[in-house]
């Protein structure tokens, strides 16, 4: 029964590490659906992203974990990176909602 314990113990630390495992880690991205468009790079550890503008540059900001993915804030939208690894959600100024799917490049 302690074995069982055991096994039951560490199978549950295991799925709850590959739970906060992020996709859309070292990633290469950018997506064009109904008119809206971007590309997009993520770090290693998923805690920045950085949004390339044509007419504004880059665009650097932080991630943080969400309920569905993995939000930042740019200046002129709100992203999340949601836990599939191929969506996302951006939420304009005006509160207008979004949701895009991204192809890597890399």
């Amino acid at each position: 029964m302690r074995l069982f314990s055991t096994i039951t113990f560490v199978g549950a630390l295991t799925l709850s590490g590959a739970a906060f495992a992020c996709p859309w880690a070292s990633g290469d991205y950018a997506f064009s659906e109904h008119g809206v468009y971007g590309d997009f790079t993520v770090n290693a550890d998923c805690t920045e992203m950085v949004w390339s503008r044509l007419s504004d540059g880059a665009e650097t900001t932080a991630l943080e974990r969400t309920k569905h993915g993995w939000a930042g804030e740019l200046e002129k939208a709100d992203v999340e990176l949601l836990d599939n690894g191929k969506n996302l959600r951006i939420t304009g100024t005006g509160g207008a909602m979004r949701q895009a799917r991204a192809e890597r490049k890399n």
